[in-house]
């Protein structure tokens, strides 16, 4: 299973904190692709831990300066219809 599979599975859970998703992958390189593939499909979208969700601007600040590892506890992941759709 893919890291992008295995993190929309683990979304049919509920919203999950960056830090756990993270830690699905030895790779933080791997994770950030997966994430970064999957904010730009639609499948998930990236809140604060209030729930506000971030422009695509903001995320993509984020992955492209790689600071979306210093702010893992304030921020999560959640799954779309769209990502929920892809998994079945």
């Amino acid at each position: 299973m893919t890291v992008e599979l295995e993190i929309l599975d683990q979304l049919r859970g509920g919203d999950l904190q960056l830090k756990l998703i993270a830690k699905l992958s030895p790779s933080q390189e791997g994770v950030e692709r997966a994430v970064m593939g999957l904010l730009s499909g639609g499948d998930v979208a990236l809140t604060t831990s209030d729930g506000n969700e971030l422009p695509n601007w903001q995320w993509r600040q984020l992955f492209d300066e790689h600071s979306v590892f210093e702010q893992l506890d304030r921020l999560k992941l959640v799954i779309t219809h769209q990502g929920t759709r892809r998994i079945g």
